[in-house]
């Protein structure tokens, strides 16, 4: 009996190591160290299966495990609970509306993405605004083929070479004011957008993603985007592939007091996006619109398209 007692607790603590690990890699101030950006990115799953395991270690009598759990998962319900929690408004705006805008990102798999898709998606979702990171000139033009062009007659794109660098951003309005963030990895081109009379900066988000060997790119990118949107005054809408998610300090880093996350702020729940395959369901919210804390969001919706690893996202905008 003594040996099966102590081969269950140590079952009981090898489960429960790896899921206390991303919870105080998720309460730490910093993630651009080796493995923090890719244990924080667990934190919604380990709030699944930290419940469970509490029940069964309570059961067990395992006193300290039961303790450590415990706070691991008031820290994980503290952090999660809020993507639940839908605003005090929570009927969905009219993307009609001429103070209203329709935002819609995807990550177009170095162009391989089906671009009938996108173009269906955009007139049936009522989309003002395109976001498209990993542009080809191949896949450009096959938007443009597609009709996109006969929707969304603005754009600003920087497409790329069989390379994942090219972003673009189109607008069924003129654009004006268009910038590129320097010295990144990726393009991220924005633009002025005229929404009920006032300017929008609209930003096509895609920095580098935090392999174990580009880590201090990944977080060096996203620390130059949040502050050249900090230092700007001009309303602004993010939009794209941020390679992490909420629960990544860099990435709150970046909304600080300014900005919310529009799929936390609409509170359906957590908007996974990446990876999407046929064999494989989605497990991480990559993708994000950002927008001012005045602005209200709606109707935050991800959706499939045919030919790329990730999931489109869209939400309604309610610039005034």
């Amino acid at each position: 009996m003594r040996f099966v007692h102590g081969f269950i607790s140590v079952v009981l603590w090898i489960i429960a190591i790896p899921l206390l690990l991303v919870a105080v890699a998720r309460l730490l101030p910093f993630d651009n160290v080796v493995s923090l950006p890719h244990l924080v990115a667990f934190t919604p799953w380990a709030t699944l299966l930290t419940l469970p395991l509490l029940i069964i270690v309570l059961f067990a009598r395992r006193r300290v495990l039961t303790l450590l759990l415990a706070v691991a998962m008031a820290g994980y319900v503290y952090w999660t609970a809020p993507f639940f929690v839908p605003p005090d408004t929570a009927s969905a705006a009219d993307p009609a509306d001429a103070g209203t805008l329709r935002v819609m990102t995807i990550n177009a798999l170095y162009g391989q993405a089906d671009a009938r898709s996108v173009v269906d998606l955009v007139e049936s979702q009522h989309v003002e605004v395109l976001a498209v990171q990993e542009l080809t000139p191949a896949f450009e033009d096959a938007l443009a083929d597609a009709g996109l062009d006969e929707l969304l007659a603005h754009s600003f794109t920087v497409p790329a070479d069989d390379s994942p660098a090219g972003s673009g951003l189109w607008s069924s309005t003129p654009l004006s004011d268009e910038e590129e963030l320097p010295g990144t990895s990726f393009a991220m081109p924005s633009a002025l957008v005229g929404v009920g009379g006032t300017d929008v900066r609209v930003t096509v988000v895609h920095p580098h993603p935090p392999m174990p060997t580009e880590i201090t790119t990944w977080r060096t990118e996203l620390v130059e985007l949040t502050e050249q949107a900090h230092a700007d005054d001009t309303p602004q809408i993010l939009a794209g592939d941020f390679n992490a998610t909420y629960d990544h300090a860099t990435f709150r880093d970046l909304l600080g007091s300014r900005f919310s996350d529009a799929t936390r702020e609409w509170g359906a729940g957590p908007a996974v996006t990446w990876p999407e395959a046929a064999q494989v369901p989605p497990l991480f919210a990559l993708d994000h619109v950002v927008v001012e804390k005045d602005m209200p969001v709606s109707d935050v919706v991800t959706m499939q398209v045919p030919g790329t690893d990730h999931r489109a996202l869209l939400a309604t905008v309610v610039v005034e």
